[in-house]
């Protein structure tokens, strides 16, 4: 028998009724059969927000109110510049993570199986979506506040963490004292090259664990980054500082020439600030809105540092490596002169705090239906 219009049309009922279902896992439905073409309404009784979506869409409305407060144009323009183009990196992103959840199936023994069958149900599709649309979310959140901050904030905190960098550390300032010990060694060059990477080592780290099997890996890792980046970005609008190199430039003199990428960078950041400084004056007109400058806290260390606790708890055997990616990336961001080293040590808080909260908050969710609870009795895990 052929398909008729109805046969197609309950079919797809059904099937957006299992997505939803799988969504969230609880759904109330009148029996889709009663009609003549078998549709009835039906009603979702417990599609609620998971924590990471409520943080971060209370940030976008926070960050739109206090933008536009500020006369600063927030429309589908910003949407269309800093959203639209990150989704397809995101895919690719999501494709990468399960490769290597892949692979780490082979290599430890575990059922591929199991996981390819789990990635290819609509409860873990469902998240993934909901994941992407968050990402896409605090990202949005994260830059224009970052680069906005010269319009909404005139004060810098420069001086104060200067000093406070040298009370700190009994009277000497780590980006004198590393620099020093490292002009002329050939040592910077390595340094920087490893802060190039940054980007690279943390894309395959969250590629790796949002594409997780388990629910309860994927929310509590996601909720963390949301939580981090949103504070951080707040943070920068608090206590506004450019860094050391914009500051104290005579310090790297002699150093900066041997790191090529940083003062590439720095350069470009630097003239994407001093146009966001010309639009205090109504002079605002192009500008890259990914090329804010903020010091105060480094979400570089800060991120590792949070990515680094998340490595221990999943996937132990390459918790030291990843100690050495903080250590590392806490050195170069001294000896570049992007940050203060106490913008670091705070980074290393903010992100101890995310850990921490985004697990007692999904850990403490009872909303779990049985089929979760055996999917994730029967998956395999990637601690060692």
């Amino acid at each position: 028998m052929g398909k008729t219009p109805a046969s197609i049309i309950r079919r797809g009922a059904h099937g957006i009724l299992d997505w939803v279902r799988a969504s969230n896992g609880v759904l109330d439905s009148a029996s889709l059969e009663d009609t003549p073409l078998n549709l009835r309404f039906f009603r979702i009784s417990r599609l609620k927000p998971y924590p990471f979506e409520v943080v971060s869409w209370l940030g976008l409305l926070t960050v739109v109110i206090f933008l536009r407060s500020h006369d600063l144009r927030i429309d589908w323009t910003t949407v269309d510049y800093l959203v639209l183009p990150f989704i397809p990196i995101m895919g690719k992103i999501f494709c990468l993570g399960i490769v290597m959840q892949m692979v780490l199936s082979r290599v430890t023994g575990q059922s591929l199986k199991t996981y390819l069958k789990t990635i290819f149900s609509a409860r873990w599709i469902a998240l993934t979506v909901r994941l992407l649309i968050v990402v896409l979310i605090f990202n949005y959140n994260y830059f224009w506040l970052k680069v906005c901050v010269p319009l909404v904030n005139f004060r810098l905190w420069d001086e104060a963490y200067w000093k406070l960098d040298i009370w700190l550390h009994f009277g000497y300032s780590p980006s004198v004292l590393l620099v020093e010990l490292f002009t002329g060694t050939g040592l910077a060059r390595w340094v920087d090259s490893w802060y190039q990477l940054w980007h690279y080592t943390t894309l395959f780290a969250v590629a790796f664990f949002v594409s997780a099997a388990s629910p309860r890996i994927r929310r509590p890792f996601i909720l963390s980054c949301v939580l981090i980046w949103t504070v951080g970005a707040w943070l920068y609008v608090a206590t506004p500082a450019l860094g050391p190199i914009y500051v104290y430039p005579e310090t790297w003199t002699e150093l900066i020439s041997e790191m090529p990428s940083a003062r590439n960078s720095q350069v470009a950041l630097w003239n994407n600030y001093q146009k966001m400084i010309a639009g205090r004056t109504g002079g605002l007109r192009e500008f890259n809105p990914t090329q804010g400058i903020a010091a105060m806290p480094s979400l570089h260390v800060g991120f590792h540092w949070l990515l680094m606790l998340w490595i221990r708890r999943q996937v132990r055997p390459l918790y030291m490596p990843a100690v050495i990616a903080v250590g590392l990336t806490f050195l170069g961001s001294v000896v570049t002169g992007w940050h203060y080293a106490v913008d670091g040590y705070v980074g290393i808080v903010l992100a101890q705090l995310a850990f921490w909260i985004s697990l007692r908050t999904e850990t403490s969710r009872r909303t779990e239906t049985v089929q979760t609870k055996a999917l994730d009795d029967n998956l395999p895990t990637s601690t060692s």
